[in-house]
């Protein structure tokens, strides 16, 4: 009898021995699934996801590609940097966005995990959170505006985490190769069972909620955090007593007796949302019920702007100075410019090289190219999505695609950081990318190019009058004169009637 009271059971789905550990065999079976993924990307196989299927390139695609390469990357300096291929258990990439210096590259997947790789090279330098059980995708990421090294991400299980980068030193000329600090074993260990170790210390949820966090801002003075929700609710929180300032929420059963003019809230899933750069009472929202709306925090009441006709599904909106970009999820006219000052949609952009045989636009990610040398004004967008199998940077003004970036799946998250462009989506894929417009290169003119030019080719006054005379013995004025671009005239010979007349007076 007393054996059988101390009899533990030892029961474990792999029947393991007593010399041998749990631990041992999900590192073996880490490592074989490892090799095994490797193997098949060798021979080209398909991918881990299940409900994404892949298929071979037919003619039609492979003459689109040669067509592609030809049109936008023959004799340019465009170029594909990076394609780097990632396990698919780590789940398809979401969200992502580039340091303000460009140095790094914070990467969210639809399993929770959240890693920090090279902005040039693409290594992963460090795992900022693990793998979550169940899944729960990461649907927004924003870089803090006043604090060093520190991210803000939005998740679906409800939460705003607060991410620490950690500090690590990598070199732009000399990458490092390969660099995880983070041990594989625990991403491994996350899918297993419940009682898996916690998330990573570099992040700890900020803000909970019931309700899904699809979208997140962040103003431009850091004062608030703005989060979209899945029950069709936006909350504008203060970043220090992290309390809920405004709520900007409607009940269904009221929107009945509400004329659809006088609406001035979502009744949708808030899934894009996008904080102004300039003005931190500004930011502009897109819902499922085909709208996007921009607010005031300093109206109570609600939006101050609704556009329709907008069918936003993923984060599709962008800002720039007064002008406001979206994507929606439809085959035709799915790019639009919204004009801000004016209240009303400037243009769509009905592109006109794109290929005859595309099934349609459908637009997941969309976002202004940022830079700050060559797109200041907003010339520039960037555009990705289930329709084109494909990244297209568009010219919004002429409404041509200047570079096309193929890429096979689903885009569902774009970012820039001057001359590069990541991407991600369905498939297991990076892909970092390098965009330059030869329209938008400095105009550089050498130093001895330029005296030539400005002492031959152009001419000022008589070319009986050398420019050596004119130095040595200058006129006498009789006048005082106070103006230096009449003064500096005057000390010339000039023919023009109106200046000969103004340099026989007095000017003040």
């Amino acid at each position: 009898m007393a054996s059988n009271l101390f009899n533990i059971s030892t029961y474990s789905r792999f029947n393991l021995s007593e010399s041998e550990s749990d631990i041992q065999v999900f590192v073996k079976e880490y490592g074989y699934r490892i090799k095994r993924q490797l193997i098949r990307e060798d021979e080209k196989g398909l991918s881990g996801f299940v409900s994404f299927a892949e298929k071979s390139l037919s003619l039609t695609e492979l003459t689109w590609l040669r067509d592609n390469e030809e049109r936008f990357f023959k004799d340019t300096p465009n170029e594909s940097l990076l394609r780097l291929d990632y396990l698919s258990e780590t789940g398809f990439i979401t969200a992502m966005i580039y340091s303000p210096d460009g140095e790094f590259l914070i990467v969210g997947h639809s399993s929770g995990l959240i890693q920090m790789r090279h902005g040039t090279t693409g290594v992963v330098l460090c795992t900022l959170r693990n793998i979550q059980f169940p899944p729960r995708p990461i649907y927004a990421i924003e870089y803090s505006r006043l604090e060093e090294r520190v991210c803000y991400a939005a998740c679906s299980d409800g939460a705003i985490y607060r991410i620490e980068i950690p500090n690590i030193a990598t070199s732009v000329e000399d990458p490092p190769g390969y660099c995880i600090r983070a041990d594989p074993a625990l991403e491994c260990l996350n899918t297993q069972f419940y009682g898996s170790p916690g998330i990573s210390s570099a992040s700890t949820p900020l803000i909970t909620q019931r309700s899904p966090a699809l979208s997140l801002g962040i103003s431009a003075d850091q004062a608030k955090i703005i989060v979209g929700y899945a029950d069709a609710s936006i909350k504008v929180y203060d970043m220090e007593t992290l309390e809920a300032d405004l709520t900007y929420k409607v009940h269904k059963l009221r929107l009945q007796f509400i004329p659809k003019k006088l609406q001035r809230m979502h009744f949708g899933q808030v899934c894009a949302l996008r904080c102004h750069d300039q003005k931190p009472f500004l930011f502009a929202s897109g819902a499922w019920d085909k709208t996007l709306r921009i607010w005031d925090i300093r109206c109570n009441v609600g939006c101050i702007m609704t556009f329709e006709g907008v069918n936003i599904c993923g984060d599709s909106i962008d800002l720039n100075r007064d002008f406001c970009i979206s994507g929606s999820w439809q085959p035709t006219e799915a790019l639009s410019v919204w004009d801000l000052t004016a209240k009303k949609r400037l243009s769509t952009i009905r592109v006109q090289n794109r290929r005859p045989d595309v099934d349609g636009e459908y637009i997941y990610g969309c976002r202004y190219w940022r830079s700050s040398k060559y797109n200041r004004k907003g010339k520039y967008g960037i555009i990705g999505g289930s329709g084109t199998n494909c990244v297209e940077v568009i010219n919004l003004h002429n409404r041509y695609i200047t570079c096309s970036y193929p890429c096979p799946g689903t885009v569902l998250a774009i970012t820039s950081h001057d001359e590069r462009i990541a991407f991600g989506g369905t498939a297991p894929l990076l892909n970092i990318v390098s965009f330059h417009d030869p329209k938008h290169e400095k105009y550089k003119i050498k130093e001895e190019e330029q005296f030539e030019f400005t002492m031959k080719d152009v001419t000022w006054f008589d070319e009986d009058q050398s420019t050596e005379e004119v130095v040595e013995h200058p006129p006498k004025s009789t006048h005082s004169v106070n103006c230096p671009v009449v003064s500096k005239m005057s000390t010339h010979s000039v023919n023009c009637p109106v200046v000969s007349k103004m340099s026989t007076k007095s000017v003040t």
